[in-house]
């Protein structure tokens, strides 16, 4: 899987690179959760959804090598392709706007549910989501509805868009209620930026973009 990893690191680079993107950390923070979820966990037909929606370079590498459209168009880095995020196959849902992802994967689990259809809904978040109050809601409603297909899933790399979790919202009291509050739910330590050292836990690679030194120095280190 290692070898894998970094195959998909390099991608994720050229891509953004080739789009001249952000949100590179929070791309290759998730990364390796993304492998155990596509590559081990996921039996067919059931559901993922990406909430995560800043690490969408990672997913788009991933959707990629499984098959979902050729890597020479992936959406991520082709301006001019035929395909907004809704439309990309393999993803379900849009959801630019963060902590709209587990509403979502929680209906989506009733319903299933109230089919008696067996197949699970995974859904990975952003520890920035957790500053959302619609992720609280969702939570009560999967308890109340014993949502036990539901499996929920917190990139927690202790960075956000402006600065550390803890210095904007200390999330503490969060990870103990959704703990106690989802039926399956897992808090995942990761690091910003993991792969590349001068990315590696820094907040303004949430934002920055690769010139073609960077790129290489990074590339070099994955090789």
């Amino acid at each position: 899987m290692q070898k894998l990893i970094k195959q998909l690191r390099k991608e994720i680079l050229i891509n953004s690179f080739i789009a001249n993107a952000c949100h590179l950390g929070s791309a290759l923070s998730c990364l390796e959760t993304l492998v155990d979820i596509f590559y081990k966990k996921l039996k067919k037909n059931d559901i993922f959804l990406f909430s995560k929606a800043s690490g969408a370079a990672a997913l788009y590498v991933i959707l990629a090598d499984k098959g979902y459209f050729p890597k020479e168009k992936i959406p991520y880095c082709l301006k001019n392709y035929p395909l907004t995020s809704k439309q990309v196959p393999g993803v379900i849902h849009s959801v630019g706007s963060i902590g709209h992802g587990l509403s979502v994967a929680a209906g989506i689990a009733l319903g299933k549910k109230l089919k008696n259809e067996k197949e699970k809904v995974y859904v990975l978040l952003s520890d920035g989501e957790l500053n959302e109050g619609s992720t609280y809601e969702a939570a009560l409603f999967a308890r109340q509805h014993k949502l036990n297909n539901l499996f929920v899933m917190v990139d927690s790399n202790r960075i956000q868009a402006c600065g550390k979790t803890k210095n904007i919202l200390d999330l503490t009291t969060a990870y103990n209620f959704l703990s106690h509050t989802l039926p399956n739910f897992q808090s995942i330590h990761t690091i910003k930026g993991k792969g590349v050292s001068f990315m590696e836990n820094k907040v303004e690679w949430h934002y920055k973009n690769l010139t073609k030194e960077l790129l290489e120095q990074a590339l070099k280190e994955n090789e």
